[in-house]
């Protein structure tokens, strides 16, 4: 289904009239927001800081008054606190980040005051991925291994934007010290070998190479990608970084060119917009904090009785309110066929473990969290899923695996923290 936008550049969506810009976009703890109800703030303005730990700074998508700070619900149901902002439509501009980036340090200190965060996975903190300390990084691997049906952000952001990608890539380089950099793609999206071959034939960026990778779902999730250019198969509780890899999205990096070269913060990300019950289609710049209401009726699009899905058909959050907004993480707004679906029980075919791949078993997540024996899951590797939902599709009988895997997961962390 990507050939619906593949061709289409990326447009902007206009402004909507009100932002409600959640506080935790990320993995770790929720940013501690720094102005109160009736404040004014300027677009680019720090109005969550991160707080100690795994967190990350938030900033406004535009100027204008704080209406409110409130708790509203997302679209994968975490209730979160958020910063209600009328945008007075004066664009207003405060661009904070003055820092020189002279240094490796200097240059990680840019990326954390800026809020970046990865946008291709889990959302988590960029700076402090790129910590390494005195760890050797051998190979740095920017992910453009769209592989989950529909998106096409990321390739329109690789063809529109090539040269401003590289010099991401550079920066977050002079950081990481690679000895490799690989740029990954699908075979599907080959083409793209030709924008990047002028540029990769300077000096300036003679050190990074491109892989194609088969069309292979899911192919883009991180230990995959590590073992397909490397060869290396890192144990489940190893981080990358231990084995001398950094992975990071296209867009992540997008993100850094933004943040040292133009000192902004992020307040915008590019989504695909599509789905076979969509009236419009295409690749869109989207503020954070934007409903997806307001993308709806920019767009002419009636949710109808389709289902709406934040994020990728695959690993993506299905919607029932289309008042709540685009995040750091959210990578398309699809609208697809409604199905009517009959759950039958599980019939021990072992499909969904042939196709996981963390060689995971699914049956079992969901054995076992049907019976209530949640400290049995922890036995079988359940926080080592990666919820690509390859199980999920798979499934002859409709079995709600992960819908079980998920609510597993918090099941299981409300033990781990009790036992604390």
């Amino acid at each position: 289904m990507k050939e619906k936008t593949k061709a289409i550049s990326i447009k902007a969506i206009p402004d909507a009239d009100v932002f409600h810009v959640p506080l935790l976009q990320h993995i770790g703890k929720p940013a501690e927001p720094v102005v109160q109800a009736g404040d004014e703030v300027k677009q680019y303005q720090l109005i969550g800081k991160a707080a100690k730990g795994l967190s990350a700074n938030i900033h406004s998508p535009v100027s204008g008054t704080v209406l409110d700070i409130k708790t509203i619900t997302l679209a994968n149901g975490a209730s979160i606190p958020a910063v209600i902002i009328k945008n007075d439509h004066k664009d207003q501009v405060q661009l904070p980040l003055e820092g020189e980036s002279s240094t490796a340090k200097s240059v990680v200190e840019i990326i954390k005051d800026a809020g970046i965060v990865g946008e291709g996975g889990a959302q988590f903190p960029t700076d402090i991925k790129y910590s390494v300390g005195d760890q050797k990084i051998d190979t740095l691997i920017i992910n453009g291994t769209e592989c989950e049906p529909y998106l096409t952000a990321d390739y329109a952001l690789m063809s529109r934007f090539t040269e401003e990608l590289l010099k991401g890539i550079n920066i977050v380089n002079s950081v990481l010290k690679a000895g490799q950099i690989v740029l990954t793609m699908e075979e599907q999206n080959k083409e793209l070998e030709e924008k990047f071959a002028p540029f990769l034939s300077q000096d300036s960026y003679k050190n990074i190479r491109i892989k194609i990778l088969p069309d292979t779902y899911p192919q883009g999730g991180e230990l995959q990608l590590i073992k397909s250019v490397t060869g290396i198969e890192l144990p489940k509780k190893k981080l990358p970084k231990d084995a001398g890899v950094i992975v990071s999205n296209v867009g992540t990096i997008y993100a850094v060119y933004q943040a040292v070269e133009k000192h902004r913060p992020v307040i915008s990300r590019f989504i695909t917009v599509s789905g076979e019950e969509s009236k419009n289609y295409g690749n869109y710049e989207v503020k954070i904090g934007t409903p997806l209401s307001h993308i709806l009726k920019t767009l002419d699009i009636s949710a109808g009785d389709a289902t709406v899905v934040l994020g990728g058909p695959m690993m993506g959050k299905s919607v029932s309110d289309i008042n709540v907004p685009i995040t750091k993480g959210s990578s398309g707004l699809l609208f697809l066929k409604k199905k009517d679906e009959y759950r039958e029980h599980c019939i021990s075919c072992g499909y969904c473990i042939e196709v996981c791949p963390m060689h995971l078993m699914p049956l079992k997540f969901n054995e076992i969290f049907r019976t209530g024996k949640y400290e049995k899951l922890e036995k079988y590797g359940l926080n080592n899923c990666i919820e690509c939902a390859a199980c999920a599709y798979i499934c002859p009988s409709n079995v709600p695996l992960i819908e079980s895997i998920k609510k597993g997961k918090t099941k299981l962390k409300e033990l781990t923290n009790a036992v604390k």
